[in-house]
Parts: C-alpha cells; sequence; structure tokens
C-alpha cells in the first residue's frame, strides 16, 4: 500500500537506491531548504520506471518538449502505466502551464502502430520497404564494423545539438574522427546568423510584449510554428489582454495573410522579398523626423554598411513603395506609429528569411529596433545569455545550409563518406530533390537510420535502429529562444520503453566502446546527470539544495532549473555589416507571372509531425482544411482563369510540376500562390505516406546569397487547368442548417469531407 514519506525518508531510502522517474510536486514549489515542502515528495517506483497498475490513480511526472518546439516544460499524466495526457508545466518560466495541440499530440508518437518496434535489416532493394528482424548486439556490431572501416568517411546528420544529447553526440564526434552535419530548417539558419549580426549573440531572442505597445511584424508567423509558438503566444495574450491599460496595437506586413496575421490589426500585403527596403524606408523617416533614439542610430546604420546619406539618397519610402507593394504614406504611418508608440518590437522571420536575400531582410528588421531604444529593455527584444554550462554544452551553431548538402551529397556519390547515420531528421524529404542527396543515399556504402518510424529516409537505410520517443528517455533540453535569463528542461523517462528501442545517446556510446573510443559517460542518463551536478556545483537557481541525490529530485520534481537573476546586461552591437539586396526570382515573369509562396503547415509544420494523426486531423488555421495540400488562389485570379474551390491544377516552375486542388481565398494577393508544405511523403506510416504532395520537389534550389541557405520563396509559376476536381477535406460550412431565436432559419453549406 502506497504510504505518504517525508522528505527526510525519501533521502534516506534514495541515499541507497537508484530512483527512476519522480513526481511533478505542483506548482510553485520554490527552493527547498530544510523544511517540508508545501507538496511532500513521493517515491514512484525506485529503481524502475514508472508503473502505478498497484495504486489505478494518477500520477504527473514533469518533463521536456522537444528542443524544435520550443523546449518548453511539460507535465505528463500516467495512469495505469500509459501516458494518457500532456500539458504544460506550471512552474516553467518560458510557457507556465501552457502547451499546444502539437505538443499534447507527441504523446501519440509513443504508441504509434507504425512505430519501429525494434532493429531491422534491409532484405530487398532500397526503397522497397522490404526488412528482417536483427537483434542489438548483431545491429551495433554492424554498425560499428561500417564506421570502424573509415571513421572520417563516416557522416553523422542529426538536428541541431542541444543540451545533454547534443553533449554525448559531440563527445562521440570528437572521440571517432567521424564528421557531423546538422539538419535544421533554412529560414532558422538565416535566423541565427541574422542574430550573430545584428546583436552579436548566438541565442534567439524573447520578445517582452507584456510590456510592449506596437508590435510590427515582418512574416514571422510566431503564433503557430516560428520558434517558439507556446512562449510567444502566452505573451502575446499579456500583450493584448493580460494588462490594465490599453491594448497592445498590431500591425503585419507579409504577402500571405497567415494565422498570425489574422489576429493584427491590420496586415499589409507586401511583395515578397521586400520587407528589408521597407525597414530602410521605415528607418528614414524615423531617423529624418528626429523620432529615433539617441543612441540606436549608429548601431542601426552598422549593421547595414550604410551612412546616414546613402540612406537618404536611396531608400525613402516614394524609392522604395513600388518594389514594397505599399505606398509610401503607409510606410510613413507604420514608421511613425514604431517610433511613437515606444515601447514598440520589430520581429521578422518565416517567408521574410526564405529568400535570395533573407539575411538582409533579417538584420534591417531586427536593427529597427535599435531605432527606438527596444534592445534588451523592458518592452522589446530580449536577449538571452548562455547557460553556466556553456563549456560543456555544444555551442548554439547554425545547422548545415543547403550548398553544403549539396556537397556532402556529391561526396557520397563519389565514395568520399562511405557510412551515413542518421537521427530524428528527414533530409530524403527536406531537401528537394535537385540536391541529389535522396539519389546519392540510394547509392551509398552503408546507411543507417535511428527513429521512430520508418521515414522517407529510413526506407533508404540499410539498417533502422529504434529510439526512445522523448515521453521515455532523460534528457536535458536547453530552450532557445530562453526566456531572458538561463533555463534547462530536464527530461526524464515518465513510462518504461512501449517497443525494444534504445536513447540515442545510448547507442553512441555503445558504439563508441565498440570502436574503442573513449566517452565521458557509460548512458545517456549518466550524462544528464552529471550535467546536473555540474550545475549544483556551480551554485545559483531556483535550487539550493547541496546534496547531490536531492539537487537532482528537486529538478525532476520542479521539471527544470532556471537562473531568474542572470540576465544580459552588456550594451549589445551588430558584429557584421549585411549589405541590403534586392530579392532574385528564378523563372522569368512573362512566362511565370505567379509568386510560389510555399509557407510552413501550422500544424504539421515543415512535415516533421506528419506522421501523428491528431495533428493530421487538426485544420489549417485559416483555409479548415486538414490531410491534404492546396493552393490559395485570389478570387478575381480565380474568375481570369475560370477556376474555383475544388479545381485541380497543375502548377508549373522551372523546376517541375504538381497538381493540387484549389482554395478560393478571398485575402490571397492577384500574384501570389501559397502551397504549405508538410504533405507528400514517401514513408512515415499510415497516416503520413501519400498525403498530398511535396512542394519542394518544384521550388528551384535557389539559395541565400551570404548563408547558403535555401530560397524556397525565390521561385516563380504559372497555372495549367487539368479539367479535374476534388472534395478538398475541410471544416468550413461544416455546421449542419439551424434556427436562431427571433430570426429565420438560414442554410449553411453542406459538410465538406
Amino acid at each position: 500500500m502506497e504510504k505518504a514519506m517525508r522528505r527526510r525518508d525519501f533521502l534516506k531510502l534514495a541515499a541507497v537506491s537508484s530512483t527512476g522517474a519522480v513526481l511533478f510536486t505542483g506548482c510553485s514549489l520554490g527552493t527547498i531548504g530544510d523544511g517540508d515542502p508545501a507538496h511532500e515528495f513521493k517515491l514512484e517506483s525506485p529503481v524502475y520506471n514508472p508503473n502505478d497498475l498497484r495504486y489505478g490513480r494518477d500520477n504527473w511526472y514533469a518533463t521536456a518538449a522537444p528542443a524544435s518546439l520550443g523546449g518548453d516544460g511539460l507535465i505528463v499524466r500516467v495512469f495505469e502505466g500509459r501516458a494518457k495526457k500532456v500539458d504544460g508545466n506550471p512552474d516553467f518560466p518560458t510557457n507556465r502551464g501552457k502547451s499546444s495541440a502539437v505538443i499534447q499530440a507527441l504523446v501519440t508518437e509513443l504508441y504509434h502502430p507504425d512505430r519501429v518496434a525494434s532493429p531491422v535489416k534491409r532484405s530487398g532493394d532500397r526503397g522497397s520497404g522490404q526488412f528482417q528482424p536483427l537483434n542489438w548486439n548483431d545491429a551495433l556490431a554492424q554498425v560499428a564494423n561500417a564506421i570502424k572501416a573509415a571513421p572520417q568517411a563516416t557522416l553523422l546528420i542529426t538536428e541541431p545539438l542541444n543540451g545533454a544529447l547534443g553533449a554525448v553526440i559531440n563527445a562521440f564526434v570528437k572521440a571517432t574522427g567521424v564528421q557531423l552535419a546538422t539538419f535544421e530548417p533554412d529560414e532558422r539558419i538565416v535566423l541565427r546568423e541574422a542574430m550573430r549580426r545584428t546583436f552579436g549573440v548566438a541565442t534567439l531572442p524573447t520578445l517582452d510584449l507584456a510590456n510592449a505597445n506596437f508590435l510590427l511584424d515582418f512574416g514571422a508567423d510566431f503564433l503557430h510554428g516560428w520558434i517558439a509558438p507556446v512562449q510567444f503566444a502566452r505573451a502575446f495574450g499579456q500583450f493584448r489582454q493580460g494588462r490594465s491599460n490599453a491594448r497592445g496595437l498590431f500591425y503585419f506586413l507579409g504577402p500571405r495573410m497567415a494565422a498570425t496575421a489574422a489576429n493584427a490589426d491590420r496586415w499589409y500585403a507586401i511583395k515578397p522579398g521586400s520587407e528589408g527596403l521597407i525597414a530602410l524606408a521605415m528607418a528614414q523617416v524615423i531617423l529624418s523626423e528626429n523620432l529615433a533614439d539617441s543612441t540606436g542610430s549608429n548601431a542601426f546604420l552598422q549593421a547595414l554598411g550604410l551612412t546616414r546619406q546613402q540612406l537618404d539618397q536611396n531608400f525613402t519610402p516614394e524609392k522604395v513603395a513600388d518594389a514594397a507593394g505599399i505606398s509610401a504614406d503607409q510606410i510613413r504611418t507604420i514608421a511613425r506609429l514604431f517610433a511613437q508608440r515606444k515601447p514598440s518590437i520589430a520581429i521578422a522571420g518565416t517567408t521574410a528569411a526564405a529568400h535570395t536575400n533573407g539575411l538582409f531582410n533579417l538584420v534591417a528588421v531586427f536593427a529597427l529596433n535599435y531605432l527606438v531604444g527596444s534592445v534588451n529593455t523592458q518592452g522589446g527584444v530580449i536577449l538571452n545569455p548562455p547557460v553556466p554550462l556553456g563549456d560543456q554544452l555544444p555551442a548554439h551553431q547554425n545547422g548545415t545550409p543547403y550548398t553544403t548538402w549539396v556537397q556532402l551529397s556529391n561526396a557520397i556519390k563519389s565514395g568520399q563518406i562511405k557510412t551515413v547515420l542518421i537521427h530524428r531528421v528527414n533530409p530524403v524529404y527536406h531537401l528537394p530533390p535537385a540536391s541529389g542527396f535522396a539519389d546519392a543515399l540510394r547509392n551509398a556504402g552503408t546507411v543507417i537510420s535511428v527513429g521512430t518510424v520508418f521515414d522517407d529516409t529510413a526506407l533508404l537505410a540499410d539498417i533502422v535502429l529504434p529510439e526512445h520517443t522523448i515521453f521515455e528517455e532523460w534528457d536535458i533540453v536547453v530552450p532557445d529562444p530562453g526566456p531572458g535569463f538561463p533555463a534547462l528542461t530536464l527530461r526524464q523517462p515518465v513510462v518504461n520503453p512501449f517497443v525494444d528501442s534504445r536513447a540515442f545517446g545510448d547507442i553512441l556510446i555503445q558504439l563508441g566502446k565498440q570502436l574503442g573510443a573513449s566517452m565521458p559517460w557509460d548512458s545517456q542518463e549518466a550524462a544528464v546527470r552529471a550535467l546536473a551536478d555540474t550545475l549544483r556545483q556551480r551554485g545559483g537557481g531556483n535550487i539550493t539544495a547541496s546534496d547531490p541525490r536531492e539537487y537532482f529530485m528537486i529538478m525532476q520534481t520542479q521539471g527544470g532549473w532556471w537562473n531568474e537573476q542572470q540576465k544580459v546586461t552588456s550594451t549589445p552591437q551588430p558584429s557584421k555589416a549585411t549589405a541590403p539586396a534586392n530579392p532574385e526570382f528564378a523563372g522569368d515573369s512573362g512566362q511565370y507571372p505567379f509568386y510560389l509562396l510555399p509557407f510552413p503547415s501550422g500544424v504539421v509544420g515543415y512535415g516533421q509531425w506528419s506522421h501523428l494523426p491528431w495533428v493530421q486531423g487538426l485544420q489549417d488555421q485559416m483555409s479548415t482544411i486538414a490531410w491534404q495540400t492546396w493552393v490559395e488562389v485570389n478570387p478575381k485570379t480565380g474568375e481570369q482563369l475560370g477556376i474555383g474551390t475544388g479545381d485541380i491544377i497543375r502548377i508549373e516552375t522551372p523546376q517541375g510540376s504538381i497538381e493540387v486542388p484549389v482554395y478560393i481565398n478571398p485575402a490571397a494577393p492577384p500574384d501570389v500562390l501559397a502551397v504549405p508544405l508538410g504533405q507528400g511523403h514517401t514513408g512515415g506510416g499510415r497516416y503520413a505516406k501519400g498525403f498530398g504532395v511535396n512542394i519542394l520537389n518544384v521550388v528551384q534550389p535557389a539559395t541565400e546569397k551570404e548563408t547558403g541557405a535555401l530560397a524556397w520563396a525565390a521561385t516563380r509559376c504559372r497555372i495549367a487547368k487539368t479539367g479535374r476536381r476534388a472534395r478538398i477535406s475541410q471544416f468550413e460550412g461544416a455546421v449542419p442548417a439551424f434556427q436562431l431565436e427571433e430570426a429565420p432559419i438560414v442554410q449553411l453549406k453542406p459538410m465538406k469531407v
């Protein structure tokens, strides 16, 4: 029978027994000293992971969201050994109890019917999907032999390094000599470089919207997918209605009305790639009318490598208006509001970064914050300091750009790279066919994939190793962006492994041993505990316990560590100038009259969540479409071409063509065809494979000029009618006829499925 246990008794047992997961102890536990906490510790499975079949009751465990979703603190409801519900951790400072639909859907990955259940080896041709079972000892031995044959000719591909797992990966690379490439969305590569150049920092910033009066957003869909949507959505709620004074004013500038733009007070449909030019014209107005902060003018000009004379001569609103698609008067109005309604914040991202001049766009917009004194001040853009484990955790770095992926593809084809080990990313899907990566893998020496499902890349592997989900593994995650001060989330396994999987860090450590390499830890859990103990020794933060076991258990119960007293106090300065540049587009405007504008889906993102059925079933926030790809067409454009919602059209670019159904969108600009990213998988299980098309297949492989990232918004296109129609899966109009009091019966559209 379960027995309540006081802290001292708990620690006595902990001194002689290792602990598994520890229960979340409630909100705002605070620092624990000699007195008992407000909620007593509870001991759950001291040796093994949670298994509460005996009790038949709910237990909640604190853990961490993926770094790609913000790295927020989570709590997971476990009942009878099964994870049932995911919510935000109310104590963790980035999200304060909030979460997103995608985060809550991650529990379906744990019990996914198409999950890789055990190691397998290819038994047919590459891409055939034919595999046969393999035990872990044989699988690791074969992988080790492939690496041992030529370590320098081995390429490890993983997501951006972060936290404890990143430390293990770094140690493996250093000990074995293998090559490393990290994969992340190209627009984030541009964003990270923009932060280095504009503010001289390697971390991403957060936004003090709670104290801001005006938010100016150039294309960043920050409420639905941009870097830390939960953190920013929570802050946006405070910006709009979380304070006693007037609600904040929000303007959005972008070529598509994204769901974030729909929440703005005003949306300006600007021309694609013109964000940076508008920012310069705004700066010219602010400086010429003496509205700028006295100390920020030089920093702005330094970030763009401009003199005041060059700005006045070349970037007045009149000279920029045609290229921007909005009038000179509109630019002046926006500039004056931005300068006069301080504190103001200017941000840019998503489509603004996905052009050949993406870096210039982002630097120009973020540098506007210098002009109004909004850099690292209340109500402005808040810079994040590094965590106090910077000497042991991998440094924040850019992902591998597209130009390097092309070089790596050629190296695989030529045999310079013989073994490819891929973890938790899907480059076969995310890289355009023009990169040659998929063809290179088909002819590679040995390909090993580590993940949870047979995605597009895993289908081309020789060996597939099953990995723990986030609910089965240990890790420390660094939220990026943080909350304005150092913060770490602690991930602990909240259920026993559901299949015969292993943590990727444990796989690398075992491979290191077989290769004769010296690794600092015996397991991924040991790495987590060692890093946590380093935090204890260095002091500071929300935990003051001196005993190592007590310190770690408090970290488990609260879900992480943070230090609100440590903030960036130095004055930021631009580190390198980024010259103004105009966008370039593939395809002659005479032959290809439309801009092709891919955009990350507000639900499946760039396609990394397409295998989750709950996520696939979430409707797009604007069109209410789910489970498929569509193209947004302006009503007048549709009328001129004789096409309407449900008509299948062929979108043709210089790179190829795809066929998609039309969605007539009254907010679509006449010369822009917007198509969501994220669908069109050849693998990923029954909920991803065969739904929609991959728009990246027809994107011209143009690159951002300075970073080498893929400029996936830099392609023009045209339309060809097919004469066919399709029913669109959408929720719009899915309400039956009803009767209002004292009103006539209203017949709505029939349900569309």
